[in-house]
């Protein structure tokens, strides 16, 4: 899973300020991308956040690299995960993690995400403040 976007950067995989970046970060706290493998922002953005809270990651396709995550800089302790196995309804359980109030980031991977999903899902996030990647199919 992340560690695939090691083959992707240039010069250094634990800097990540030399890539090409296919989503604009345009001030949201929701980012959606179209390309599954592609986690060059959301690294970007664990490594530069100021919040040092949890990093949850909801029902990922397979288990995160922890040795990829701890050469990048990025503390294992602070990384919790929801296995696919356990969610029933994706969504819903989205939804609430966001306005739990109890992490920095959620990251989460969906078949596809419609605009009223998706408004939703800003503003759960936007409550608190909470920034959300989502890894989408369609």
């Amino acid at each position: 899973m992340l560690s695939r976007s090691i083959e992707a950067t240039r010069t250094n995989p634990y800097l990540l300020n030399d890539y090409d970046q296919t989503v604009k970060e345009n001030g949201t706290l929701v980012h959606v991308h179209y390309q599954e493998n592609n986690y060059h922002s959301l690294l970007s953005h664990i490594q530069n956040q100021q919040d040092q809270g949890w990093i949850l990651f909801l029902a990922p396709p397979g288990k995160p690299n922890t040795a990829f995550l701890k050469n990048a800089g990025i503390d294992k302790s602070r990384i919790l995960m929801i296995d696919s196995s356990k969610v029933g309804d994706h969504l819903s359980l989205l939804s609430t993690l966001l306005t739990s109030d109890n992490y920095c980031t959620v990251v989460t991977w969906v078949d596809e995400l419609t605009t009223t999903t998706r408004l939703l899902i800003e503003a759960n996030a936007s409550q608190t403040n909470t920034s959300c990647f989502i890894y989408c199919k369609q």
